[in-house]
């Protein structure tokens, strides 16, 4: 039929966010406070070992792994950074004991 226009199709509507779940919120809030603690002696290993924790299970039970993996990272990162300040700080304080005079 002439002088008869199609109507346009409907614009395609963006994919729904999946909510990240609770287990997957709580391990990146873990991972980037044991991250930004990783340089406390001792403090830093307890939540960058409790980040590494959440962030596994994130991985493998949450609907967003993603956030799971990337505290999973930070978690790591902290607990290295602690190990290599422990060092630090158990070597002064060896040396120093050592030039303490007898």
């Amino acid at each position: 039929m002439p002088g008869r226009t199609v109507p346009p199709a409907p614009a395609a509507s963006p994919p729904a966010r999946v909510k990240a779940d609770t287990l997957a919120l709580s391990a990146m809030i873990v991972g980037v406070v044991a991250f930004l603690c990783g340089w406390m002696p001792v403090l830093g290993l307890i939540i960058g070992s409790v980040g590494v924790i959440l962030g596994l299970l994130a991985r493998r039970r949450s609907n967003r792994p993603e956030l799971g993996l990337t505290a999973l990272i930070l978690s790591i990162l902290a607990v290295l950074t602690n190990i290599v300040v422990d060092v630090i700080v158990v070597v002064l304080i060896v040396t120093q004991a050592n030039n303490l005079p007898a």
